[in-house]
């Protein structure tokens, strides 16, 4: 599980750094679960991975993994980010949900996915809306990114 999770933190933010549309989605505040499905996906298949998307109501199953992706927009307050009321509690809340759906499951490993933005790993609001879903968690780790217009976000991936 340690190399995929390593190709996937890597991976991903490559991709988050360097897509420029993502930009215009980080400076809006604006969710792209659905891009982040599709790369998993690519990622996963380019590293010989058998790949399933929304199978069993899960959002991705490879090999004997269940994955379950979130993107976070918060309500921190950055430059060059439109100021918007983003109720964080709610999008932690979700990623809770999922966590607790995953439990449900019977595959062997499972694990949620997720992607804070705009924020850093080390930002004390972010940090106790983190707690809140490290605790439901077996591990997480995590891997900073910038988007191409230096708008800051965490890559995370918990195992259940």
């Amino acid at each position: 599980m340690k190399r995929i999770e390593n190709i996937i933190l890597e991976e991903l933010k490559c991709r988050l750094n360097r897509h420029k549309g993502l930009s215009i989605f980080a400076k809006e505040r604006a969710k792209f679960e659905g891009w982040l499905k599709v790369e998993l996906c690519d990622i996963l298949i380019q590293n010989g991975m058998d790949v399933y998307p929304e199978k069993d109501r899960i959002d991705i199953i490879f090999n004997d993994y269940a994955v379950e992706l979130k993107t976070l927009n918060t309500n921190l307050r950055y430059p060059n980010v439109k100021n918007k009321t983003r109720p964080i509690t709610k999008n932690t809340e979700s990623v809770i949900d999922d966590i607790k759906k995953l439990k449900k499951m019977s595959y062997k490993n499972r694990a949620i996915l997720f992607v804070t933005f705009p924020a850093e790993h080390r930002n004390v609001f972010w940090e106790k809306q983190l707690a809140r879903i490290r605790a439901k968690t077996k591990n997480i780790r995590y891997e900073e990114f910038v988007f191409r217009n230096k708008i800051p976000g965490v890559i995370y991936l918990g195992i259940i």
